[in-house]
């Protein structure tokens, strides 16, 4: 069913095909392997997550707004500082059974809304994983992914 939805989601199929590792669990789209930077400046791998609307049973809505959450240390900029300017706040939230998120950024686009998942998912992605770079030019958020 969940392997129904990202391949007939052309927005989620579109983040698939590029190699981004997805996965669907509690009404939430989890996008894991993303590289961001934490204080020491050391390269780690979070999670992003965020609500997924659906349009039908077997396809991907809209987003319902333009934030999302992370699991993970705060992430910093290649200087180690903080990336306040898309930290929303830091605590431990449960959104599900087995979801736990760390953080809830806000990077509101110029038109107020992404107009789908693939533009959200690859915003955020290119935020944190920008710095990752940085720091390490070989660090990348779209894995090879075997389906299953």
């Amino acid at each position: 069913m969940h392997q129904q939805l990202i391949s007939l989601s052309p927005d989620l199929k579109k983040l698939s095909d590029e190699g981004y590792d997805l996965e669907i669990s509690g009404g939430h789209l989890l996008v894991h392997h993303i590289p961001y930077l934490n204080s020491s400046l050391k390269v780690m791998l979070g999670t992003l997550v965020t609500p997924l609307t659906l349009a039908s049973p077997t396809h991907a809505g809209k987003p319902k707004d333009h934030t999302i959450y992370f699991c993970g240390e705060a992430p910093c900029d290649k200087d180690g500082k903080i990336l306040s300017s898309i930290i929303n706040n830091s605590h431990n939230q449960q959104l599900s059974g087995s979801i736990l998120v760390n953080h809830y950024f806000s990077s509101r686009p110029v038109s107020g809304n992404y107009p789908d998942y693939y533009e959200k998912i690859r915003t955020y992605s290119e935020i944190l994983s920008s710095q990752a770079s940085a720091v390490d030019n070989t660090v990348t958020s779209k894995i090879k992914k075997e389906i299953k």
